[in-house]
């Protein structure tokens, strides 16, 4: 294995199993093992992107001499996209860790919102709800308020950021590669991952 280290760091609970799964499937799909270890850390929200990457990343450097460390910053666009005031500076946060000795820094966008990404497999969000697949929802509104009016709908309560137990399992993440190809994209480029094996994209 080369010396080399892909590190996922994601704002929730819920956020670290789905990119896991993600993981898992391109694996699977690729049939052959990665030639790098891959870690996840759990940011807790966005804002403490801008303290808590560094002092992760830092501690993952220090228990890891000599490897070569990318950096995957998973986040939402709809917080810069729709904010005055976003929460991090994207470039500030990317260019402490490249000083710190990271060998490359990416973002990985959801559009809109993770939430979005789990709602290109609506059938397996409702699958496990426990609603019919012919439960409607207003599609114009975010993801996230989507994935809220829906587990309303099943009298449960969805909260960004926190564990949601079984709802990654129910999800068809080969569907969601191919509908977010390039949300993922640079995380494929740097797993040399075939595209046309993945997400069937050239």
């Amino acid at each position: 294995m080369a010396d080399k280290i892909v590190a996922i760091f994601a704002e929730g609970a819920t956020d670290i199993e789905f990119y896991k799964a993600v993981i898992n499937k391109t694996r699977i799909l690729k049939n052959s093992p990665f030639d790098c270890k891959i870690k996840y850390k759990n940011i807790k929200g966005i804002g403490n992107y801008k303290n808590n990457a560094l002092r992760f990343f830092i501690n993952l450097k220090t228990k890891n001499k000599g490897m070569d460390i990318y950096v995957f910053l998973c986040i939402d666009s709809d917080v810069f996209e729709y904010s005055k005031k976003p929460p991090i500076d994207k470039n500030d946060v990317k260019k402490a860790l490249l000083d710190a000795g990271a060998k490359k820094v990416e973002y990985l966008i959801a559009h809109k919102s993770i939430e979005d990404l789990f709602l290109y497999d609506s059938n397996g969000v409702l699958e496990y709800l426990g609603l019919p697949q012919s439960t409607k929802y207003p599609h114009q509104n975010s993801g996230q308020e989507n994935l809220k009016i829906l587990f309303s709908k099943a009298n449960k309560v969805y909260v960004k950021g926190e564990k949601t137990e079984g709802l990654i399992e129910k999800l068809d993440i080969t569907k969601i590669l191919d509908k977010g190809c390039s949300t993922f994209k640079p995380l494929c480029n740097i797993l040399d991952l075939d595209c046309s094996n993945i997400c069937k994209k050239e």
